[in-house]
């Protein structure tokens, strides 16, 4: 994913952190998912917020390279 394309890109290493909570919400480690975030990813349309719980978009699976 090069930078045009990463929307984390931005951040610069910042990016590291979101990352983080991005691979954190793939896994489904709730303990560890870094609240703070979640507003910042659901505005970059790579989480959605279903019953309280965060789940990547099509985006965010691709931008943590979880999309088979």
């Amino acid at each position: 994913m090069s930078d045009e394309t990463d929307p984390l890109a931005q951040f610069g290493v910042g990016a590291i952190d979101l990352r983080w909570t991005l691979k954190d919400i793939a896994a489904n480690r709730k303990w560890l998912i870094n609240q703070a975030h979640l507003p910042t990813l659901t505005e970059l349309g790579l989480i959605e917020m279903r019953d309280g719980v965060p789940h990547l978009t099509r985006a965010g699976e691709e931008t943590t390279g979880s999309v088979n």
